[in-house]
């Protein structure tokens, strides 16, 4: 059976070379408390003098004698090593000083990470409410100024924090070292993007491991060759704004208000809801959640498509004549439904038409209270009509569209309601599934996102865009697909804005 590989004293050297001057040093800080568990919904880190020491071995030792650490990514000879009681003079000791407003700090991490004292006096690190909104980005981002963004290469991080690590035989190196750099501190795909940058560095490895002698030779020369900084890479704040928003969605909101809505739908018809409505912009997956809750192909499901104008006639009866010359009362589409036994309703874009009159007296049907047969309602031809307690019923609303009405908020206060916004992570997910590649979703989320500052665009509008195509392909979508729905909205007198879109797509997609 083949041995574990290593990675080379050359290629870790390499590394090395790539990773100085990277970013602030005091991003030491947040890698520690990453490793320590730091992440969105996860439990406060608690930072005291001394529990930050194994997660300081694992990122910085480099087989110093006396247990020193070295941070390879720090921009200036001086702060390359770091003291073996970094757990309290360095961790303990800025926490401290950031949860107190960043006194005598050159950067503070205040505005996305939050600091509060335990019953003990211990600070304890919590992502805060807009997090990782400033994470990479200027100085209080731990980048090296203030314009600037961090982009540490990943291949050469990710071979320095496996500089002694057993890389299973077959595997390959790169690959492997990466995943277990981003599984070991947590690292979402944001965080990723944010503190990250993309890294061709060749990992070549060996049968033996470094040992902490060379290890501690190749460090210790690496601090004194005077090696020069790399230039600052510059990131204007709109442009890192836009990128953070084109991953996380509702940066502005509680954490509890940024569940998908698909989550929401789920777990209110879970838990016996049985009037539903989802409500947002044209394709932002509101029928596509109902479907795959229960496919169009279920026979205990029925799907009435409202049309412009509708009234009580079509929805529920309406007088026609018959053969004969006189009137007859004809079902329309909900009772239809409801006689056949449907047991889950689907009512599409109910803003088409004045609802609630549209309804009549089974509006009143539609509440969880007023099911079962000691609720029928007459209708106008005598009959009587009740909903059972199990037939669902879900509706949706198009909350763009120029030609509907205005739902009567009577409705709302009788059913539950879930908001179906544009999603930058639907979008990804959606692209991802396509096979779109990584570096183009990027993109295409970037563009979606500065669209949402002039108009809210559902992500189902880049459906259409599979596999791997070159710029061209995006161009025409955007012109035959995207561009005209804009169009139709600015109007004329926001041509500006619509100039503005048109820009960001020759740049990103030149």
């Amino acid at each position: 059976m083949a041995s574990d590989q290593y990675v080379t004293l050359a290629t870790l050297k390499a590394a090395l070379g790539r990773l100085f001057g990277q970013a602030d040093h005091l991003l030491k800080i947040w890698l520690a408390l990453k490793h320590m568990g730091l992440a969105v919904g996860a439990s406060p880190v608690l930072v005291d003098t001394s529990n930050s020491q194994p997660s300081l071995e694992r990122l910085f030792s480099y087989g110093h004698p006396e247990g020193d650490f070295f941070v390879p990514f720090a921009h200036t000879a001086r702060f390359l090593p770091m003291k073996h009681d970094a757990a309290r003079s360095i961790i303990q000791t800025t926490v401290q000083r950031w949860a107190s407003s960043g006194s005598v700090v050159t950067c503070n991490p205040e505005g996305y990470l939050e600091f509060q004292s335990d019953d003990a006096g211990k600070i304890v690190v919590s992502c805060g409410r807009a997090y990782p909104l400033g994470l990479g980005h200027g100085k209080n981002g731990f980048a090296r100024g203030e314009d600037a963004r961090v982009a540490i290469p990943d291949t050469s991080l990710a071979v320095w924090y496996g500089r002694q690590c057993a890389i299973p035989n077959g595997e390959d190196p790169a690959a492997f070292l990466l995943k277990t750099l981003t599984e070991e501190l947590h690292l979402s795909e944001v965080e990723q993007s944010l503190i990250l940058g993309d890294d061709d560095l060749k990992v070549e490895t060996s049968s033996n491991a470094i040992s902490d002698s060379e290890l501690l030779e190749l460090c210790s020369s690496i601090s004194t060759d005077g090696l020069a900084a790399p230039s600052i890479i510059s990131q204007d704040y709109v442009d890192y704004n836009r990128k953070v928003r084109a991953i996380v969605p509702n940066l502005d909101k509680p954490l509890w208000m940024r569940s998908d809505p698909e989550s929401d739908l789920n777990a209110l018809l879970d838990n016996g809801a049985v009037a539903v409505l989802l409500y947002g912009p044209p394709r932002t997956g509101k029928t596509r959640a109902i479907d795959e809750r229960v496919p169009r192909s279920d026979e205990t499901r029925e799907t009435i498509q409202i049309h412009d104008g509708w009234t009580y006639d079509q929805l529920i009866q309406g007088l026609s004549p018959d053969a004969e010359g006189g009137w007859v009362w004809l079902p329309g589409a909900l009772k239809r439904a409801l006689s056949k036994g449907k047991k889950f309703i689907v009512l599409e874009e109910i803003n088409r038409t004045e609802f609630t009159q549209a309804l009549g007296e089974v509006f009143s049907l539609i509440e969880p209270a007023y099911r079962g047969e000691e609720y029928a309602v007459r209708l106008r031809d005598g009959d009587e009509l009740s909903l059972a307690d199990d037939v669902v019923i879900v509706m949706t609303m198009n909350t763009v569209d120029k030609s509907t009405e205005e739902v009567d908020d009577a409705l709302f206060g009788r059913i539950a309601s879930v908001e179906f916004p544009p999603n930058p992570e639907a979008l990804i997910a959606m692209l991802e599934s396509n096979g779109v590649p990584d570096g183009v979703r990027g993109k295409i989320a970037q563009l979606f996102t500065a669209i949402q500052e002039l108009y809210p665009l559902g992500h189902g509008y880049f459906d259409g865009l599979e596999g791997e195509f070159d710029s061209s392909h995006i161009q025409v979508h955007y012109k035959t697909r995207i561009r005209p729905v804009l169009e139709n909205y600015l109007g004329d007198l926001r041509e500006a804005d619509l100039l503005g879109i048109d820009n960001l797509v020759d740049s990103l997609f030149s």
